[in-house]
């Protein structure tokens, strides 16, 4: 009877552990020094969050931050990743690359602005300046990318 009752104690006590040790162990990787902008993985010199020239603290705010519009995240991201692919390869200067990604905050700020104002309702005036603010900063890329 004693053996029982110390077998099930034993196997209610590794019931309890085993999730606690699990969640114990950390996600520790090493940053891969050859990864690319949005792969999840921070490389040399490159904030965690993927995003270029920008604070360590933003994945912790990302979840309270506004996402943006569906409508518009798309575009965002294709901006993004051209000037990191274009600081990447040359085609733009870093100095350069990190005024284009602030044009883009502030476009984003804008959505925010409109959000906190209408709601997921955007009203059309707000929809299309959001649309050429875009395509605007979109040009400008490929001017600065085709400039020698």
């Amino acid at each position: 009877m004693i053996t029982r009752h110390l077998i099930l104690g034993l196997a209610g006590v590794a019931a309890l552990a085993l999730p606690y040790a699990a969640s114990a162990q950390q996600d520790y990787r090493q940053p891969d020094y050859g990864a690319q902008p949005g792969d999840g993985q921070p490389g040399y010199g490159q904030p965690p969050g993927g995003d270029y020239d920008r604070g360590y603290d933003r994945d912790r705010e990302g979840d309270r931050r506004f996402p943006g519009f569906p409508e518009f995240r798309e575009r965002e991201e294709y901006i993004r990743r051209l000037i990191w692919g274009s600081v990447r390869e040359d085609m733009i200067s870093p100095d350069d690359g990190r005024e284009l990604m602030e044009q883009l905050r502030r476009i984003q700020r804008h959505e925010q602005r409109a959000f906190q104002e209408h709601g997921w309702r955007l009203p059309d005036d707000d929809r299309q300046r959001i649309r050429f603010e875009l395509e605007q900063l979109d040009h400008q890329i490929d001017q600065m990318r085709r400039e020698p």
